[in-house]
Formats: C-alpha cells, structure tokens, sequence
C-alpha cells in the first residue's frame, strides 16, 4: 500500500511514525512546506505543498487527511472521487452537511473512509471493553465523563477559535471523542440535551459544554468538555448494575492512564477494587491504523465520523432550543 499524508503537523508526525514497515509512506504535502521537508526526511518520503499532486497520482492507494476542519472535505471528495481511500483525523469536516457528504461519495466510489477517534484504542478503553463485554459490571446504566485542557497563549488567534475554520469550538474539538466513545459503548442515543458556552475565552466558537445523550429506559450519560480546566483532564466512568469502570488520563501530559475496576458488593458496603495501569507509550495509533486496514481488506464501510457528527449537531441545536432534540 502507497500512503500520502496531508497536513504534516502534529498528528500528520503521529500517524507517520506509527506506521508498520509493511507501508510506504510516498508522499507527504503540507502548505508550509517546511513542515513538510522536514516530516519527508524522517519517513524518507517526498513532498509538496499541493495536494493535488497526491490527488493525481494513481499509484497513492491511501489518503491520511490531518488538516485543520475547513480543508478536510474538500480533500477527502478529491481523494474518494480519484479511487483512493482516506483517514480522516476527526471531525469528519466542520459541521454534519459535510459529514453526510463526504459518508455518501465514499459508498458512490466504493472506497474506505474512516474518521480517527484514536481514544478508543487507548490500553484502558480496550480493557474497559474487555471488561464489558465479559459482564463484569452487568449492563450498562450510566456513563459519566470529563475532557478538557486550559488552553495556551495566544489560542483565541488559531483556527480553532475561528468558526469559519472550526465549524465549532471545544464540543468538535474534544466533545466529538466523548461521543465517538459512547457511541463505543452503548450505540446513538435517541435524544441529546446540551448546552455550550462562551466563558473564559474571548472567541466566536463555544469554550465549553455540557451534554446528556438520552436512551430507552431511562438511561442517560452526561458529559462536559471545557477550554477552561487550566490542566489536562481526561475521566471516563461507567456504572453498571454490577459494578463500575473509572479511567483516568491518557498518559503523556493528561497522566498516567489508569483503569480502577469496582465490583458491587451486593449486601451494601465496600466494593471490590481491583487497579489496572497502562504506562506503555501510546500505541493507539499503530493499532487504530491496523482497524482501518481491516476495514479496507474486508470492503467493510464506516460512518463513523458521521455519526459523532450527528450527534455533535444535534446537541447545537438542543443549546439553541433550550430543549431536548431528537438524533
């Protein structure tokens, strides 16, 4: 397989160098095309500054898109329409329009397109699903979850902060993997309540938000992602009839990635706990590519990207209305 990287910053480096040997990484394309020399000598590829190149070159089976949300569709519709597959680093395009359309020239050129919510190949969302799926804390009830970071000088001035680049702010940005997970976990939701904010950051696009994503029988899971934790913080917390799932941090930055497995004590009482930690380096990456290679291999689509996309959409909307809104 031939591999063309377009956006050769910090994720573009993380998709490269996690990379198995049996890829070859032939051309990588950046705007700057300084990044993109410099990326081009550690994968020992060539480069350019116009990703038309990549586009045109019938011997690029893979398209990996890891730009800013306003250039991905147009990117990606170029890509599927020239016969190649694409990863796309999430969100899938700035809003769920876009979504849906790059989703239905995928299907129309029979190719592969994956969004990249990396989080669900972390060692403790793995083990948590393990867990699960082995009925150790019995059916799910609820899902709680925190994600967020302060932010950095200067950040209301990117992309990020600008709505015509962004398409939204930190509910796309980080709220989209919280979603992507419980999507993981428990499938859509039939309704979504939320509510985004504009609180600390001097900026167009919402710096927090909270949501509930509603399902029969009264379960609910409830969410909030901020710009203004002023730390990185990552918690995920599944309760289950018998027992629950607390991960904590993603390594690096966000701490040591923890798992604490809680089973009910069914006469009331202390649970038994039993601790799990991950302090391997992020291997998220490698093994989400090998998915996406199997997802190629055996011709099986995904939507995934626009699904989170939906879900994303409708809890905008839900902030809009001040109400519930359907999926």
């Amino acid at each position: 397989m031939n591999v063309a990287i377009i956006g050769c910053g910090l994720i573009g480096w993380k998709r490269a160098l996690n990379m198995p040997s049996s890829i070859n990484i032939n051309i990588v394309c950046d705007i700057n095309i300084i990044e993109a020399e410099n990326l081009s000598k550690k994968v020992n590829a060539s480069f350019t500054d116009d990703y038309n190149i990549i586009i045109n070159n019938d011997d690029i089976d893979i398209v990996i898109i890891s730009t800013p949300n306003y250039l991905i569709k147009e990117i990606a519709l170029n890509a599927l329409n020239s016969g190649k597959h694409v990863l796309s680093e999430k969100p899938l395009g700035k809003n769920v329009a876009e979504s849906k359309e790059m989703t239905e020239c995928a299907i129309k050129n029979n190719k592969i397109l994956y969004t990249g919510f990396n989080h669900r190949f972390h060692p403790s969302i793995l083990k948590a699903k393990e867990l699960i799926d082995k009925k150790m804390i019995g059916d799910i009830l609820h899902i709680h979850g925190h994600y967020g970071h302060g932010g950095r000088p200067g950040m209301e001035n990117e992309w990020r902060m600008d709505p015509e680049l962004s398409g939204g702010g930190e509910l796309l940005d980080q709220g989209v993997h919280l979603i992507d997970l419980a999507l993981l976990f428990k499938g859509a939701p039939n309704k979504v309540f939320g509510s985004v904010g504009q609180l600390a950051w001097k900026s167009k696009v919402e710096d927090s938000a909270s949501f509930m994503l509603l399902y029969d029988n009264d379960i609910n899971f409830l969410f909030s992602v901020g710009w203004l934790y002023w730390k990185n913080k990552f918690e995920f917390n599944i309760f289950g009839s018998n027992g629950f799932l607390t991960i904590n941090g993603l390594g690096g930055s966000y701490g040591e990635e923890k798992l604490i497995l809680g089973i009910r004590n069914m006469k009331g009482g202390v649970p038994k706990i039993k601790n799990f930690s991950f302090s391997e380096s992020d291997s998220s990456w490698r093994k989400e590519w090998n998915f996406f290679m199997e997802l190629i291999s055996q011709d099986k689509s995904s939507d995934n990207g626009y699904q989170a996309n939906l879900i994303v959409d409708a809890i905008y909307q839900s902030s809009k209305k001040n109400n519930m809104v359907d999926v």
